[in-house]
C-alpha cells in the first residue's frame, strides 16, 4: 500500500486532500504504483485563480502533501484550476502523457501561451512524466 499523509497546514488548504485522495484511488492501478514507487521530487502546485499552493513531497513509494510551499521544489507548476483538471485528464499511451488528442493539444497550447507554466520541466523531464502518469485518471 502506497504511503500518502498529509503534512502541516495541508487540512487549510482543500486542493491538498483533493490530490491526496485521488493518488490514493490512482495507486490502486499496478502501473502506477510502479512510477510512484519511482518518483523522487518535491512538486510546488499553485492553483492561481484559487490562491492555493500545495507541496508535494515524493519519496519513492512514499507522498506527504503540505499546504503552500515546503522546501525548494524540484517542479513548480503555476496554472488555473481548470488546466490542473486537464492535466488530471490527459491520456496515457504506449506508458508516456498523450498530447495528440484535445485534451492534450490543450495543454500544450496553454503552456506556450503562458497560461500554464513548470518550472524544472527539462531537468527533472523523468519526474514531470512519472508525476504526470500517476496524477492521470486515465
Amino acid at each position: 500500500m502506497a504511503e500518502i499523509s498529509l503534512g502541516p497546514g495541508a487540512e487549510e488548504v482543500p486542493l491538498a486532500g483533493m490530490l491526496a485522495e485521488m493518488l490514493k484511488s490512482n495507486l490502486e492501478k499496478p502501473e502506477k504504483k510502479r512510477d510512484f514507487e519511482k518518483l523522487k521530487a518535491k512538486v510546488l502546485i499553485h492553483a492561481v485563480d484559487a490562491e492555493a499552493k500545495i507541496t508535494m513531497d515524493f519519496d519513492r513509494g512514499k507522498l506527504t502533501v503540505y499546504g503552500g510551499e515546503a522546501g525548494k521544489p524540484d517542479i513548480a507548476i503555476a496554472t488555473d484550476s481548470t488546466t490542473l483538471l486537464e492535466l488530471a485528464n490527459l491520456k496515457i499511451k504506449y506508458g508516456l502523457p498523450w498530447y495528440f488528442d484535445e485534451t492534450g493539444m490543450g495543454v500544450v497550447k496553454k503552456l506556450l501561451k503562458g497560461d500554464l507554466k513548470i518550472k524544472g520541466m527539462f531537468a527533472h523531464l523523468g519526474a514531470l512524466t512519472r508525476l504526470t502518469k500517476i496524477m492521470s485518471l486515465s
